[in-house]
């Protein structure tokens, strides 16, 4: 069977980096006991959600004695957090929204990190002859779910220019990018790995989101960390880990999220990744400075979050044990030699 150049250049780069993880997986820390298999889910299939993934992949949980897989990727942030409350998964990389509605409704799940700052990851895409989003008034607009907190942040922003458009939940970003290339929807809420191949194919206009709250979030339920705080300990050890690992090795980084993100442009990868860096964080504690604007965002349809606290939703401790302990200095430290 033949392959076509470009299949067979992937598959050749792909190879390179596995050999890459295997070594640096393996030059970390050694194997420990609190290993076990656990499920993640992500709300969005996007470079700032894929930490646990690409630690997957690059077999550093595994060298942890943990066998971590991700049965639902993108499935938007609400059910993200509700499959970790029904115990479909023990892990999601979701949106704060979602953590602070459910806690709201009484519901167990708590974020345990940050991996990023927080920075223009989400624009509202339109068509090439749409040039002001006020032009959106009835127009159709592509997002991912009617009430996730990318999707609330696309309409607020919308509506901030005086437009009332129709939002149609296309639950995956693929979907949205597809629908409005073929012109089913005036404009779609897409992310910014998505943003600049759609403005050199089609010469679509980007207008960032409103942000009104943090960054996403990795989070999990009080009862797992309760009965199983070595595990999640384990695990978070993992994240910082493969957070290092984007950071510091984008020769295995790279061509991972270029299988993991779809994307056929290498370099348009690599500009992804030389923009993420900074903003990815070497201590990822969950803090809320926009928790305010958190409150307001949800009060209306939750009347109890004038006095949603920080640590009603986060728990920092792991972080900052992590800190505390030198793991962070030690892991960071060797690139210093």
């Amino acid at each position: 069977m033949k392959l076509r150049r470009r299949k067979f250049l992937h598959l050749a780069a792909g190879a390179t980096a596995l050999s890459s993880v295997a070594r640096f997986a393996w030059a970390q820390s050694p194997p420990t006991s609190a290993g076990g298999t656990v499920r993640v889910a992500t709300g969005l299939l996007a470079m700032w959600q894929s930490t646990a993934w690409l630690g997957a992949e690059a077999d550093l949980f595994k060298k942890r004695g943990i066998d971590m897989t991700l049965p639902a990727i993108g499935v938007g942030g609400p059910e993200a957090a509700a499959g970790l409350i029904r115990s479909d998964w023990e892990f999601a990389h979701t949106g704060s929204v979602p953590v602070a509605e459910e806690v709201l409704k009484g519901r167990d799940i708590v974020i345990l990190a940050m991996p990023t700052l927080d920075f223009p990851k989400s624009f509202v895409m339109t068509r090439k002859g749409i040039t002001q989003l006020a032009q959106l008034a009835g127009k159709k607009v592509g997002v991912l779910t009617e009430t996730g907190q990318t999707s609330v942040a696309t309409r607020i922003t919308i509506e901030k220019a005086g437009a009332t458009a129709i939002y149609l939940p296309l639950i995956k970003f693929d979907r949205i990018y597809a629908a409005l290339a073929s012109g089913e929807i005036d404009a779609g809420a897409l992310p910014i790995d998505l943003r600049f191949t759609g403005q050199v194919r089609y010469g679509w206009n980007a207008f960032p989101v409103d942000s009104f709250d943090g960054p996403s979030i990795f989070a999990t339920t009080r009862k797992l960390v309760t009965s199983h705080r070595e595990l999640v300990m384990n695990v978070m050890q993992g994240f910082v880990e493969t957070i290092h690992l984007f950071k510091t090795r984008p020769d295995i980084a790279v061509p991972l999220l270029q299988g993991y993100l779809k994307i056929e442009d290498r370099k348009a990868v690599e500009e992804l990744h030389a923009f993420h860096v900074p903003v990815f964080q070497k201590a990822p504690r969950p803090s809320f400075p926009g928790m305010q604007a958190l409150r307001e965002v949800v009060v209306a349809k939750y009347p109890a979050a004038v006095s949603l606290k920080e640590s009603d939703i986060a728990d920092s401790s792991f972080i900052d044990e992590l800190e505390r302990s030198g793991f962070l200095d030690r892991l960071y430290a060797a690139d210093n030699k």
